[in-house]
């Protein structure tokens, strides 16, 4: 029987392993409910890195509980840099549940809810064309719309004290619907079924 206890212990803790993931980087900025406005430099720092590239930084919005991604900011950042700088396009739209994925799923860390204010609308660039930080952004489309060339002197975004820019872990896994969760979840079930199935012959 305690054989039989240990082995349902340890497929439990393998079932939780499918299902939770970790954050790839601890972030420091921008903290919770930032003010950016459009043509500003939007500064994305992080610490203790558990990886060596950020395989994406994603803009996305919505509540906590549904983020859909906006824009991809970059590609294979180098995470020992510890920051990316992203310029804020004219062209995106005025809001408030803005929010940063850095990563892939299950393996993420987020940065939000922030507001973007100033936005004058319309088709947003493929991928950040004016930052700093060793990456490898998609191409931007050859006719940006009028004034998104615009110069813009980047200003410190004004926060609210005490905000804490890392969303809690309730947030963070409740936050991603993508497809490959759907997935580990399946796969979660199909070991909690196997586990009980084990289970039933021994009682």
């Amino acid at each position: 029987m305690k054989f039989i206890g240990a082995t349902l212990f340890v497929s439990a803790a393998y079932v939780a392993s499918l299902v939770s993931g970790a954050a790839i980087v601890s972030i420091t900025s921008p903290l919770l409910n930032t003010k950016y406005k459009a043509g500003q430099e939007a500064i994305i720092s992080w610490i203790n890195p558990t990886v060596a590239t950020i395989p994406q930084i994603i803009l996305a919005k919505g509540p906590s509980t549904a983020l859909q991604p906006i824009m991809t900011i970059a590609t294979n950042v180098n995470a020992n840099d510890l920051k990316y700088v992203w310029k804020i396009p004219f062209e995106i739209e005025n809001g408030s549940e803005y929010a940063f994925e850095l990563g892939n799923s299950p393996d993420l860390a987020f940065a939000g809810p922030f507001t973007i204010e100033g936005g004058v609308g319309g088709t947003l660039p493929s991928s950040n064309t004016s930052s700093t930080g060793t990456s490898s952004p998609a191409p931007a489309p050859a006719n940006p719309p009028a004034g998104g060339n615009a110069a813009a002197t980047p200003a410190a975004p004004s926060a609210t004290a005490g905000g804490n820019s890392q969303t809690s872990p309730h947030n963070a896994n409740a936050s991603h619907t993508s497809a490959a969760n759907k997935e580990m979840a399946g796969q979660a079930m199909v070991a909690l079924g196997l586990v009980a199935a084990a289970a039933s012959q021994f009682f």
